[in-house]
């Protein structure tokens, strides 16, 4: 017997509830709580939506309040969905809608002893790999940082700590910044972003100054080459000379600052849209590494089994480039909104209307998420590139941007999502 989407929510949901009973007690007594559905279970291959994701994944309230901390973050690193995050134009944004989608996440950072807790489990992390550091294990060791790295770096969490907390973070944060260094192999460039990120905000918090001029600490990705280590360097300025404020005015400033050679040229170019509109992009200049894709690799295969993987991950260019500029696997242009808007403000593109009639390589437009994909005929099925994570061919609704449900002219109807075509 086929079950309607609703009734597939419906059985999801009692089965997590069952689960959750038992786990209410255990939470209450100080244990651990276990997700009831988890990636490689038939029970998750059976979830369509991420909708259903999201609610076989959540941890009833109650249950939530009442845990220790530390055993809420244990909960949190497990949380299943996390890497969602690096799935968006901005892993800030991204992480902060990944904290919107799990109660456990938001129920954590909330906590007023949330910084304390998570700086003790960052002390304890180790940095340095063991056995192949291209291998997948070292792979899942640089999302593990990553997760701490972004939890600390919240302003939730940032805003509540102490100075003498601040000055720890940094310190820690220093000697983590210089390990991953130490094995360059497994965590590259893009592994210096998220210690970066905790670093600068910690400083500006610590001194009193706005984060906002800097890209990188305002969205947790670095699109100026030497924008880490710049930050790094007004850290250790400060450290140096504790009663001057250290104020990051630009990325491309931090890193001039720290002695590094870069040129605005090296990170922002100029494409055009068919009709010769000229829209501003980053052009990117280092890729994850291998240990990175493997692991991203890896997570999209677990979480979105229904879903296939056609290219690896990849942080050289992101959904609305593939989109909109160039589908090869060379493409190393990242483009964000509003950029991407161009494409059909100036007639390139125009809005698909009744009587819908199907064309090859429509684009469709998520406005919940901000994603772009190539619509792959009538079937409702898209090719799109997920932020860092691999160019994936997938159901409309099945991928981490929620959406609407229904036909596409319903959706489109609903005023959730548009479709163009050339």
């Amino acid at each position: 017997m086929r079950l309607t989407r609703h009734a597939r929510v419906l059985a999801v949901l009692a089965l997590a509830a069952s689960a959750f009973t038992v786990n209410a007690t255990n939470a209450s007594a100080g244990e651990t709580f276990e997700f009831s559905v988890l990636p490689g279970t038939a029970a998750w291959a059976a979830l369509k939506t991420h909708q259903e994701m999201e609610a076989a994944t959540q941890i009833p309230q109650p249950v939530a309040a009442a845990m220790p901390t530390d055993k809420l973050l244990d909960v949190a690193l497990r949380y299943p969905l996390t890497l969602d995050a690096v799935a968006f134009n901005s892993v800030q944004e991204g992480f902060e809608v990944v904290v919107s989608r799990f109660n456990g996440l938001s129920e954590l950072l909330a906590r007023p002893d949330a910084a304390a807790v998570l700086l003790q489990r960052y002390r304890a992390a180790q940095v340095a790999v063991t056995g192949d550091p291209d291998g997948l294990q070292a792979g899942d060791q640089t999302v593990y940082l990553w997760k701490l790295e972004m939890m600390l770096a919240q302003p939730q969490v940032i805003v509540k700590m102490s100075p003498a907390l601040l000055e720890s973070a940094m310190r820690e944060g220093e000697a983590k910044f210089a390990a991953k260094q130490a094995n360059a192999v497994t965590y590259g460039q893009s592994g210096l972003e998220p210690t970066a990120t905790l670093l600068g905000r910690a400083l500006a918090t610590r001194e009193g100054w706005s984060w906002k001029n800097s890209g990188l600490l305002s969205d947790g990705i670095a699109l100026v080459p030497g924008a880490p280590e710049g930050i790094l360097a007004a850290v250790r300025r400060h450290f140096a000379e504790p009663a001057k404020a250290h104020a990051i005015a630009s990325d491309l400033q931090a890193a001039q600052d720290a002695g590094l050679a870069v040129s605005p040229q090296d990170f922002t170019g100029t494409v055009y849209t068919p009709r010769g509109t000229a829209v501003t992009v980053t052009v990117t200049t280092f890729e994850l590494t291998t240990a990175e894709i493997n692991s991203y690799n890896s997570y999209v295969a677990a979480n979105y089994p229904s879903a296939t993987r056609e290219t690896n991950a990849s942080r050289m260019y992101n959904c609305h480039s593939y989109a909109w500029y160039s589908t090869s696997t060379s493409n190393n242009v990242w483009m964000n909104t509003p950029g991407d808007d161009k494409y059909w403000q100036d007639g390139s593109y125009t809005l698909w209307r009744p009587p819908y009639i199907w064309f090859s390589d429509m684009k469709l437009s998520w406005q919940q998420g901000d994603h772009t994909g190539r619509m792959q005929g009538t079937s409702n099925y898209v090719r799109s590139k997920w932020g860092q994570l691999p160019q994936m061919y997938h159901y409309y609704t099945y991928s981490p941007y929620n959406m609407g449900s229904g036909p596409p002219p319903y959706v489109i109807g609903q005023g959730l999502n548009w479709f163009f075509l050339t």
